[in-house]
């Protein structure tokens, strides 16, 4: 039974990583096993060993919510495009606010911070321009598993999604392909850039929001900005363009609730940095 519970807690996880600007970290939290989570990250065998239990039903629920949302997300994108991007852009604007309240929590912004932020959002509008890969469907897959490293690594920064910063750097809609069309040779580069994301820049993300927590935000909230414009469809006047008002002011809301929803559930704020 417990194997059971395991594995619903992991398609959650799953559903929530698949979606841009829901954080996997936050619903982790929510169903209150993310310091087992951390803990099971290590690279230690006694450790690996001690949680195998834990990690095999677990990873397999993530894998399992992956794949359906994946399939889900891939006939939105088909079927309604420009509904489902709007959604998209309201998540990433909606969560800005949020991130510079992580970003003042401690101490207020200085004139000095618009360096990070503007090289960030320059570095991502050039990113964009000569990748032309925001919206994708195929992608090279180095590039793909560089990108899923990053966006693995962002995952530990709190309120932080994933698959957002997978958005911001145009390999999102490649992934979804590769798991509706079970592109084994594309999911290996990912997974293996999951994997290095996950352990070989967990360490390095704790340092950096320890040491530089100010800059780190300002870098992250200049990524958003300067990934707006590439991400954005165009509008047209029509039934899909009335949806997608409807969806963009969703979107903007959901990270808001989604704070407010793990606030409720005691999210302990220096777990994630540890």
């Amino acid at each position: 039974m417990q194997f059971l519970f395991t594995v619903i807690k992991g398609i959650c996880i799953g559903i929530a990583n698949a979606v841009p600007g829901v954080s996997g970290g936050t619903i982790a939290f929510i169903l209150k096993i993310y310091s087992q989570f951390l803990d099971a990250m290590s690279l230690k065998p006694s450790k690996l060993k001690k949680n195998l239990p834990f990690l095999i039903p677990l990873v397999i629920g993530i894998l399992i919510g992956l794949v359906v949302a994946s399939f889900d997300l891939k006939w939105l994108f088909e079927n309604h495009n420009l509904p489902t991007q709007f959604f998209f852009i309201g998540v990433i604007i909606g969560s800005l606010p949020m991130i510079y309240k992580e970003c003042t929590s401690e101490e207020k912004l200085k004139p000095i911070h618009i360096i990070p932020f503007a090289a960030a959002a320059a570095f991502i509008i050039f990113f964009n321009t000569l990748n032309a890969g925001n919206g994708a469907e195929t992608i090279n897959p180095v590039i793909a598993m560089i990108m899923m490293a990053i966006s693995a690594a962002a995952m530990i920064i709190p309120g932080l999604s994933g698959a957002m910063v997978l958005k911001i750097f145009g390999g999102y809609d490649a992934a979804i392909t590769a798991v509706t069309e079970f592109d084994n040779v594309t999911l290996l580069f990912y997974a293996v850039g999951a994997v290095i994301g996950l352990l070989g820049a967990a360490k390095l993300i704790s340092i950096l929001l320890k040491k530089c927590r100010r800059g780190m935000y300002c870098v992250i909230m200049g990524l958003i900005v300067g990934s707006i414009p590439a991400i954005y469809p165009g509008f047209t006047l029509s039934v899909d363009g009335i949806i997608a008002v409807v969806t963009l002011v969703v979107g903007l809301v959901l990270p808001t609730l989604m704070e407010k929803i793990g606030s409720k559930k005691d999210m302990p704020s220096e777990d994630v940095q540890e």
